[in-house]
């Protein structure tokens, strides 16, 4: 009698085991939800993220190396050259290419873009408009911090 009483009693869960079970969906949930509620929302803005890090690495070597660094860019083909000017002289840094993927294309009425940063990190630069499918972004540089930016 005392051995069907127990295996009557233990045909459910406990509440530690429900509690656990809660929990695990709780921290998935967490992590998933987010990823889905911003799913088609964002315009992925690939090729004025390369353009931004870029300017941002162009910058940071005028600060680091105490020169003048100049990026030549040509929107068409995404080519691009970084020279520096300093102390020891001058020459070119970094040469490759920007992919402009899919649609996306830069807009500007100049044939080369030119952005030139300091080393107190102040710039001199073009501004370009990159488009792709139905969004727009316009990049450009502060004078002053010489921080680029995206702006629509």
């Amino acid at each position: 009698m005392i051995d069907r009483r127990n295996a009557r009693a233990r045909r459910g869960y406990t509440l530690i085991e429900m509690s656990i079970v809660l929990a695990v969906l709780a921290i998935a949930s967490g992590l998933v939800v987010p990823a889905l509620v911003d799913l088609g929302r964002t315009p992925q803005r690939r090729t004025a993220d390369s353009l931004l890090s870029l300017l941002n690495a162009t910058r940071r070597l005028a600060i680091d190396h105490n020169v003048t660094a100049t990026l030549i860019l040509d929107p068409k083909s995404g080519n691009y050259r970084v020279d520096s000017v300093g102390v020891f002289g001058a020459g070119p840094v970094a040469q490759s290419q920007i992919d402009l993927l899919g649609m996306e294309s830069m807009v500007t009425d100049q044939p080369r873009l030119t952005y030139t940063f300091q080393p107190t990190g102040a710039a001199i630069g073009d501004t370009v408009r990159v488009r792709g499918g139905d969004s727009s972004v316009v990049i450009s540089v502060d004078p002053w911090s010489g921080v680029p930016y995206a702006g629509h």
